[in-house]
């Protein structure tokens, strides 16, 4: 597969396509790729939409590299396009969408090679569109200070300065917003915010239930109120409370929607993704499954053995190199008994002659705290918990033979699972490491 690499071009990130190439180097020469530096707001899309155009049955994947502007852009341009995924590469200090994904680390251009497709769902505003939360109202006024503060250099604390400027002037809008036929409010909001994630801003949870693959929108509307009550309501809704507290239910309407209508005498700006977008009324519809989204991998080592046959010692020793395996002694012991009791299970039992392969793999989650172990093979299919744990007050004569090993890994492990998938046996066995 292709990957093109579009790059915020902006003199001053110029650090950004530095570490792009850097990492591309790093990946080796067998990357089929293109890199694309942006010159200016749309761009991204431009290139993007022309490149697709002209190349509609070419696999090609889409890596923004920036920041929550860039991945518009590159999902504005590449909306209804057939044979083409995204990838980001992070870079900045926020990219809001991501927050979605605590769990992945995108700032890893191998990790995005490794990764897994899952398909997400996208926000159309007349002619454009957002992946992740659509601003309108009082959240809107806040983008277009910090837009301001960004553009002038000033993109530390940004969006706090963009919200203290906007308690005087941002709070009073008069909006109408209409939820799959539903009028949410008469004439005046405080804000509103129709999500597909659930972070805006960098910090504000304004979208707790938000999945980003449900084919939903959630649409909050925050009725206008008084300075005192918004100040009261602030830190609620910063958390992302504010639908579980009772009192600050009261101040708002919830809804999930599939279509949503703006509607202004005035012309007002929506922030899409922080893109500033103007226009009296605006038409919003959900995309389901619109964008083939790479997640990088969860895995920090990974590796297919292929034959297998007499590479037991050397799979095992394999595993156990893995930066994620704790240099305590004890915890070394318990975990490479339970690999090895796996590795030989697969080793010599899940194919005749031993000719198959193995996936191996370990992964540490963001703590530091839970270490993961993997193994997938495509031999026979077996799951080694469903053998009953053997009695081990019987003496080792009368003990039925075998099932000894995977119960001292279960002994040795803080959790261990199986699932069939795909054809493959999938063996996953976790630890806790700090």
């Amino acid at each position: 597969m292709l990957y093109i690499f579009i790059i915020n071009g902006r003199d001053d990130k110029a650090a950004i396509a530095d570490d792009v190439f850097r990492q591309i180097r790093a990946a080796g020469p067998n990357l089929e790729y293109q890199t694309y530096l942006t010159r200016g707001v749309g761009d991204g899309t431009r290139f993007v939409k022309i490149y697709c155009d002209l190349h509609p049955n070419e696999k090609v994947c889409f890596v923004a590299c920036g920041g929550s502007g860039t991945l518009n852009e590159v999902v504005s341009g590449m909306v209804g396009s057939s044979n083409k995924s995204l990838a980001i590469l992070a870079y900045g200090e926020t990219n809001d969408f991501l927050k979605c994904f605590p769990d992945r680390d995108f700032t890893s251009l191998r990790k995005i090679l490794e990764g897994e497709t899952r398909q997400v769902d996208v926000m159309k505003v007349n002619d454009d569109y957002a992946i992740n939360v659509i601003n309108i109202g009082f959240d809107a006024v806040v983008a277009s200070f910090a837009y301001q503060a960004m553009e002038a250099g000033h993109a530390k604390n940004a969006y706090r300065w963009g919200v203290v400027k906007a308690i005087f002037v941002g709070r009073n809008n008069k909006i109408k917003v209409i939820a799959d036929g539903e009028k949410l409010n008469r004439r005046r909001l405080l804000l509103c915010t129709v999500a597909n994630g659930r972070v805006c801003g960098g910090e504000y949870i304004c979208a707790p239930r938000a999945e980003i693959d449900d084919g939903w929108m959630e649409v909050c509307l925050v009725r206008w109120m008084l300075l005192l009550s918004f100040l009261r309501l602030f830190p609620v809704y910063r958390r992302g409370d504010h639908l579980d507290t009772p009192w600050a239910r009261r101040l708002l309407r919830y809804k999930r929607a599939r279509h949503v209508e703006v509607i202004s005498r005035n012309l007002i700006d929506i922030a899409l993704d922080g893109e500033l977008l103007a226009s009296h009324t605006f038409q919003i519809d959900i995309l389901p499954k619109a964008i083939h989204l790479i997640l990088p991998s969860l895995v920090t080592m990974k590796k297919r053995f292929e034959p297998i046959i007499d590479k037991c010692g050397e799979i095992i020793d394999y595993l156990m190199s893995s930066p994620d395996i704790p240099q305590d002694e004890a915890l070394q012991f318990k975990i490479r008994l339970s690999i090895e009791e796996a590795v030989e299970n697969v080793v010599r039992y899940a194919y005749a002659g031993g000719m198959g392969w193995i996936e191996v793999g370990t992964e540490l989650d963001p703590e530091g705290v839970m270490l993961t172990i993997l193994l997938r093979d495509a031999g026979v299919p077996f799951n080694p918990l469903d053998k009953p744990d053997p009695d081990i007050t019987l003496s080792a004569e009368d003990r039925e033979i075998g099932g000894l090993g995977i119960f001292l890994c279960k002994q040795m492990m803080d959790h261990i699972e199986y699932k069939y998938e795909d054809g493959c046996n999938v063996l996953i066995m976790k630890k806790k490491v700090a």
